[in-house]
Order: structure tokens, then sequence, then C-alpha cells
């Protein structure tokens, strides 16, 4: 199998040999890994190197089954094929995938279990959700992508961005439709963070991420739906913190709030 993780070092450290723990993130609905190149300067300098997700495009006629577990399983193929222990780190939508990703390597690959697992604006997988813009018009998706935000406003002007952006979001919503969580509890310690103002992914929705994993620290951030890039220094010091505590891990079934950026 191809891994579809690759790094995202910035051009200037290209001829120097990467160092620092792994961080691999995983893009929310709609998005790619270009949305991490801005955390690379600052993970390196908090030791942690950062790698991205490849991520098919709707018009690719060799496009891999796109289902929330079929990503899961290769990415999870990739993770093992890393060969080292990693942070791995999903946004939204990626929050699940890296959730599932995590579920395979606890069942069938646990060497390679990340050392901590960091969901981002992601909803608890067992609780039901309904799918935003699921059969909608391109208006109401467009709609969607400004009041959640992340999409530069440039994007949604031009005609034929306007129209990929849409594509790509609905690819990955539809991976929604048919999902449910097996009732599996996650092993691996589980950071799980909120923007306050989210309006997908409620911070009033942490607490129940106790029913999908055993050792949950919370954290809530002072921004929105995308607050992993608004606030990208605070939440990598989030993670070293909570990466360095999860030795020390709460009772089963209890989260730890931790403070709040």
């Amino acid at each position: 199998m191809t891994s579809v993780l690759f790094p995202l070092d910035p051009g200037r450290f290209a001829r120097q040999e990467p160092d620092g723990l792994p961080l691999v993130a995983v893009p929310h609905a709609g998005g790619t890994a270009h949305a991490y190149r801005g955390w690379t300067e600052p993970a390196r300098a908090r030791g942690l190197r950062v790698f991205g997700v490849r991520t098919a495009m709707p018009t690719d006629p060799d496009s891999p089954e796109r289902t929330v577990r079929a990503r899961a399983r290769r990415l999870a193929e990739s993770l093992a094929e890393l060969g080292e222990p990693c942070v791995l780190v999903g946004h939204s939508l990626g929050g699940l995938i890296a959730a599932e990703a995590v579920l395979h390597l606890e069942r069938h690959l646990a060497d390679a279990v990340p050392a901590l697992l960091v969901v981002c604006a992601t909803n608890p997988p067992h609780l039901p959700r309904p799918v935003p813009v699921a059969g909608g018009t391109e208006e109401e998706a467009v709609d969607f992508l400004r009041t959640v935000g992340g999409t530069p406003p440039q994007v949604l002007a031009d005609p034929g961005m306007r129209e990929l952006a849409v594509a790509m979001l609905r690819n990955d919503l539809a991976s929604l439709r048919d999902y449910a969580w097996d009732g599996r509890r996650l092993t691996t310690p589980t950071a799980v963070y909120a923007g306050r103002t989210d309006p997908v992914a409620p911070p009033d929705s942490l607490a129940e991420w106790t029913g999908a994993a055993e050792q949950v620290t919370t954290r809530v951030f002072d921004s929105g739906h995308f607050f992993p890039h608004d606030s990208t220094a605070h939440l990598l010091d989030a993670i070293r913190l909570d990466l360095a505590g999860s030795r020390a891990a709460p009772a089963p079934g209890r989260p730890r709030p931790a403070h709040r950026p």
C-alpha cells in the first residue's frame, strides 16, 4: 500500500534530516493537508514535525473508497508504516477518521498505536448527528462554508473554485450518511478540544466523549470551528502538555478538564 502520509516541512529545511516527534494531521471535511502548512514552524519549535494526509479529489477517477472506515484503515496502515510513535490530530470529520484509525490499530496493529489522539471540533462519534448540507443545494453548501469559516472568501467568490470546494465538502460529508460507531471505547489517551463558539461541535458535547474513549482530557479554546488554525500555537502547547500528562490517566468514564486556552 502507498502511504497516505507525507511531511509538511518548510522548504528551507528540505536538505536537513527531519527530527522531532511526528504529528500527523487529518483535515476537516472539504479540506486538504494544505490547511496545516502554517503549523510546521511552530510545531518544529516545540519538538514536533508535521505530516499531512493525502486527500483524493472528487474528480479523480481513481479515487479510493471514501467511507470513514476505509479512509481510517488506510490511515492506520500508513501510521504502522511510519514505524515510530506519533501524535495523531484530526479536525472535525478528520477527528472521526483519526478515532476510527486508532480503533483499527488497537485491534490489529497495537505496536503502531499513537502516543496521543487529539480530536478537534469533533462531535462524540456514538451520538447521532444530522449530516450538514445533506442533499442540499449549492447555495446551502456555500452558506454552510461561510457559517463555519475556514474557506477564503476569494474561493467562494470564484465560480470554478467554489464548485470544487462544494464538491469536496459534499464528497467528504457523504461518507457520514451510513456511518455508525461500533460501540467499542478507545483505550489510547485521548485529548478532546472544542471551540467556545463552534456551531457544529459545541463544547457542551465534550463530556460525552467518555462514551467513546476511556482516557479523556478536554480543553476549550476561545474561537469557533476553525480554532486549530486560529490558535495554532496555543493548541500545540496544549498537545505538548497533554502528551506529557497522558500517562497520568483519569479514572475511566470521567473526563479530565484541563485549563482553557
